[in-house]
């Protein structure tokens, strides 16, 4: 018979070895200055805990940095998104502070129409491209509705296959790729969009 109190204790459990988190990318390295006549393009990003964060793009004024024009895909996956831009938009409003601005890079001035995109000092939600950075973000087609309620009726057909939600932030990513193909864009700032994509 085995003493019990003489015998060796269990061996530890195996500890178990998580993988580091992946690194967060780091953002394009954009110089506070640009070339003359340049507008600074920046990722806003607003909190959307404990959904997706909102993104949209912010080209400031020259004058004020926290008045400019906002560009993004307004709406939900539930109801479908539009094409929206929010002109001569003052971010000292309490009601639309991003958590967050990324500057992406510098633009040539060639590709906007101050005048236009600002609508003269006056706050305007518009829907209609004014100038050529506009014009070619808005190529890229903005989310429709993926999400179904439950209220309505489903095509069995589809069932079991994968869906593809897309959202805003898609749309900047997609619309960045369109940036770049357009030669507006550097590659850069569309990679480092894919890269924080959550």
């Amino acid at each position: 018979m085995v003493n019990e109190t003489s015998a060796a204790p269990p061996p530890p459990p195996v500890a178990k070895k998580f993988p580091a988190p992946a690194p967060v990318p780091k953002p394009p390295v954009v110089s506070p200055t640009g070339p003359e006549g340049a507008f600074l393009v920046e990722l806003m990003m607003y909190n959307g805990s404990p959904f997706k964060d909102h993104w949209a793009y912010w080209i400031s004024s020259r004058v004020n940095p926290d008045v400019g024009v906002a560009m993004d895909a307004a709406g939900d996956v539930r109801s479908g998104f539009e094409f929206q831009i929010r002109r001569n938009l003052d971010l000292t409003d309490s009601s639309n502070q991003p958590w967050k601005r990324v500057p992406l890079q510098w633009v040539d001035g060639k590709h906007f129409d101050e005048a236009r995109m600002f609508n003269g000092g006056e706050f305007k939600v518009d829907t209609v491209p004014v100038c050529g950075f506009e014009a070619s973000a808005h190529k890229v087609k903005v989310p429709e509705k993926s999400l179904n309620s439950v209220e309505e009726m489903v095509d069995t057909s589809d069932v079991g296959k994968k869906i593809s939600q897309r959202n805003c932030q898609t749309w900047i990513v997609e619309s960045a790729d369109q940036l770049v193909k357009d030669d507006i864009f550097n590659k850069g700032a569309a990679t480092y969009l894919h890269a924080v994509r959550q």
